[in-house]
């Protein structure tokens, strides 16, 4: 029988995500032995390569393009809804980037085998399901004229663009709240049903 494990693959894990978030790809196997309380020879044997152990401790986390949307349809009121997507996705990607950078940056790895080993399409999967919901609510007069695809692309991808600023160390490393409602409104005044002009309030 085998010695039992000294420390679980979850808090090893945890520990090697922290030295490789901090150092990259230069992050230091002996550290993490060392803080993990086991050998370098014990890292190996559980993960294989130094590579084999990044591309686990730096798994990307799951995204819920599903879950987000539910989210949005239950507020029934697209204003809110728009603005709840943006706060969701912007939290996904702030604690996304600080793994997948330094993943897809490591030269023993590159984006290929980051792909294979994880498959893509999270920002795909959250795009497609932005879509949806903003059709959802065009037909039902909620929003102007759009094209869904094209406003939820823009509203993942600038979201990303906040969180990765941020990452750059933009902003002291923290985009002011009042500056990404800003964005979310700039976003809303292209999604907002078009009033027409005879049911303009008066000024």
């Amino acid at each position: 029988m085998g010695r039992p494990r000294i420390i679980d693959d979850a808090p090893l894990l945890a520990i090697a995500r922290e030295v490789f978030v901090k150092d990259g790809a230069f992050g230091s196997t002996r550290e993490i032995a060392q803080r993990a309380g086991v050998s370098e020879a014990a890292l190996f044997k559980r993960f294989g390569t130094k590579a084999g152990l990044f591309l686990a401790a730096m798994a990307p986390p799951a995204v819920d393009p599903a879950e987000i949307v539910r989210r949005a349809e239950a507020l029934d009121d697209a204003r809110a809804g728009v603005a709840l997507i943006a706060d969701l996705t912007l939290a996904y990607f702030r604690e996304a980037l600080p793994v997948v950078l330094p993943l897809i940056q490591n030269p023993l790895i590159g984006p290929d085998a980051v792909h294979r080993h994880f498959g893509h399409g999270q920002a795909s999967r959250l795009t497609e399901a932005i879509a949806g919901y903003l059709a959802g609510e065009e037909r039902q007069g909620r929003l102007g004229p759009v094209q869904p695809f094209a406003a939820a692309a823009l509203m993942v991808a600038s979201l990303h663009s906040v969180a990765l600023f941020e990452l750059m160390g933009f902003h002291g490393g923290a985009v002011p709240p009042r500056g990404v409602d800003g964005l979310i409104e700039a976003l809303w005044t292209g999604l907002a049903p078009h009033v027409p002009d005879s049911q303009e309030p008066s000024r």
